[in-house]
């Protein structure tokens, strides 16, 4: 674990902090080869190095967790999960008000980063 990532999340809102903490876990859960750091002012979880495209940051916005995949495929397989996930080519967002998606999220990130 880094203390830079423990800072970001401990600094979030109680629902986000609930999330991104959750999404940790399941990071951690699925590999034990994980690199975390802060990047681009968010935490991002890497596998395969630094500078790996095998990664999932994620953000906490003024409404929504963003959650960003190195593997485009990752992101439209948890927006097709759930038509209120709205997103771009390799980013989904997560409004406050949505339902935590912990399965798909939790087999997004593992296809993002089986690459490595």
């Amino acid at each position: 674990m880094n203390p830079e990532v423990d800072a970001y999340i401990a600094a979030l809102p109680p629902l986000r902090r609930e999330r991104l903490e959750a999404a940790r876990r399941t990071i951690h859960a699925a590999f034990d080869d994980i690199a975390e750091s802060i990047e681009w002012k968010m935490p991002v979880f890497r596998r395969g190095g630094a500078g790996a495209e095998a990664f999932v940051a994620l953000a906490s916005k003024k409404a929504y967790v963003s959650v960003y995949f190195g593997d485009p495929e990752a992101a439209r397989l948890l927006m097709a999960s759930d038509p209120r996930l709205k997103g771009g080519k390799a980013c989904v967002n997560i409004t406050d008000s949505t339902p935590w998606p912990e399965a798909a999220l939790q087999d997004a990130i593992a296809g993002a980063l089986r690459g490595a």
